[in-house]
C-alpha cells in the first residue's frame, strides 16, 4: 500500500489463526460514486436507513443510505401512491435495486442512486455486500503486522492489548472507521489502529522523535501542494488535508513545551483503545448482536444491516466506550497498572479528537495524549488523500 515516504511497515508478525480468523471478503473494482450522471445502475444492496420524506409540492420520497460491494452511498425512490408495498421491502435490509445515478447540484455536487425497481432478496447474499479493503491490500497483511507491533511491548501491555482482541476479535476485523471520511469499508478500523500503530512505531524509535513526526508533517503538507495546484489550474479534486496543519502544528509546539519521553507502551495501548468504541457506535450486518449484553447487565439488540450509526451506540459515543473496554481488558489480564498510568491511558481515549468542537471530552495535556491527535490526524487524512487519487 501507499504511505508516508518515510514510514516503512513494520514486519515478523504470528498470530494464532484459530483464535484470529481472518474472514473471507469479496472486493469490487466498480465504485458506484466513479459513475457518471445519468448511468443506469443494477446492484444489490444493504439498507442502512430509509426514511419517508415530504417536498413543498408535496411529492414524497424515500430517502435511503445503502450500502453496496463498491462502498457507501446516499439513494432516494419516489412514491406514487405505493409505500405500503416498497417500505416493507426496504425495511428487509437486503434487496437489489435498479435506477441511475444522478448529481445535485449539477454538474459537480453529490451522487446518488433514484431508484426504480427494487425486490428483496435473502440475507445469505448480503455478506459480499460489505465494502472491502481498497486496492490489493487485505485484512490478513494488517493482522500480521497488527501483531508484529504488539509484540514490541512490554509483558503488561502486550497482556491488556491480547485481552482485548480476544474479546472483541470477530467484530474488529470486520469494523469500519468511519461512515464516509476515512476507511469506511469492512477492516477499516484494523487497518487504521495498525497504520497508526506503524506511525508512532516509527516515531519513536527516533532519539528525536519529535523531528521525525515534524518531517511527515512536512510530506504531508507537499501532497496538500498538489492538490492546491491541481485546484488552481482547474482539475476538481477534494483537498483531503485542509484545514488539518494548525492542528498538527499545535500538537507539535505542545510536545516540545512539555520536553518529556515518550512512552511507547502508553502511546500504543491508547492507539489501539482510542477508535475500539466504534464497535458499539457503528453497526453492520456482520456486527455480533450479544456485543451490548456482554459489556453491560442489559438484554436485547440494537442492529442494521449497512454499515450505519447504531442508535443505541451513538447515545453513548466510541470514546466513553473505548474507556470501558480498557477497564474490562486490564481486569481480564489481570494486570494492575500504576494510578498515573491508568489515567494517562484514559487520557488519549478521551481527548484523540484534540478539540471540543472535534468532539472531544477533554482536551490533550500529555505528551502521548497530543501526540495520539497527531497520529490520528495524518492516518485520517492520508487514507482520504490516497482514496481521492485512487480516480485520478
Amino acid at each position: 500500500m501507499k504511505y508516508y515516504q518515510q514510514i516503512d511497515p513494520v514486519t515478523g508478525g504470528t498470530f494464532d489463526r484459530q483464535t484470529y480468523r481472518i474472514p473471507a471478503m469479496e472486493k469490487s473494482d466498480e465504485r458506484l460514486t466513479d459513475l457518471t450522471d445519468g448511468t443506469p445502475v443494477q446492484t444489490k444492496a444493504l439498507v442502512s436507513t430509509v426514511e419517508v420524506r415530504e417536498g413543498k409540492s408535496g411529492a414524497k420520497w424515500l430517502q435511503l443510505n445503502v450500502t453496496t460491494a463498491s462502498g457507501l452511498i446516499r439513494a432516494k425512490h419516489w412514491l406514487r401512491g405505493n409505500e405500503d408495498q416498497l417500505l416493507p421491502i426496504y425495511e428487509s435490509g437486503v434487496v437489489e435495486l435498479s435506477g441511475k445515478i444522478d448529481v445535485y447540484p449539477k454538474p459537480d455536487g453529490a451522487k446518488s442512486i433514484t431508484i426504480d425497481k427494487v425486490q428483496p432478496i435473502s440475507r445469505d447474499e448480503a455478506v459480499s455486500l460489505l465494502p472491502g479493503l481498497p486496492g490489493e491490500e487485505t485484512i490478513e497483511q494488517f493482522a500480521e503486522e497488527l501483531f508484529a507491533l504488539l509484540s514490541t511491548l512490554s509483558s503488561d501491555a502486550r497482556k491488556i492489548a491480547y485481552a482485548l482482541l480476544e474479546d472483541v476479535w470477530d467484530d474488529f476485523v470486520l469494523a469500519p472507521a468511519a461512515l464516509y471520511h476515512h476507511h469506511n469499508y469492512a477492516g477499516g478500523l484494523l487497518k487504521h489502529t495498525t497504520c497508526m500503530l506503524r506511525l508512532g512505531y516509527r516515531i519513536q524509535e527516533q532519539d528525536d522523535y519529535l523531528a521525525t513526526a515534524f518531517r511527515i508533517i512536512k510530506e504531508a503538507e507537499q501532497l496538500h501542494k498538489v492538490d492546491v495546484w491541481n485546484t488552481m489550474n482547474g482539475v476538481k479534486v477534494e483537498q483531503a488535508f485542509r484545514g488539518t496543519f494548525e492542528s498538527l502544528y499545535a500538537a507539535c509546539e505542545a510536545i516540545a513545551e512539555l520536553k518529556e519521553p515518550l512512552r511507547w507502551d502508553e502511546l500504543a495501548l491508547g492507539i489501539l483503545f482510542h477508535d475500539i468504541g466504534k464497535l458499539y457506535e457503528y453497526s453492520h450486518l456482520l456486527s455480533s448482536p450479544r456485543r451490548f449484553e456482554e459489556l453491560f447487565a442489559v438484554s436485547g439488540t440494537s442492529e442494521t444491516t449497512g454499515i450505519s450509526i447504531n442508535p443505541m451506540g451513538s447515545l453513548i459515543g466510541h470514546m466513553p466506550y473505548g474507556g470501558l473496554l480498557f477497564e474490562k481488558s486490564q481486569r481480564s489480564a489481570g494486570v494492575v497498572l500504576p494510578l498515573d498510568v491508568h489515567h494517562r491511558i484514559w487520557h488519549m481515549i478521551l481527548s484523540h479528537h484534540g478539540k471540543r468542537e472535534w468532539g472531544s471530552s477533554v482536551l490533550p495535556v500529555t505528551t502521548e495524549g497530543w501526540l495520539l491527535h497527531l497520529i490520528d490526524l495524518l492516518d485520517a487524512r492520508y487514507e482520504k488523500w490516497a482514496r481521492v487519487h485512487d480516480n485520478l
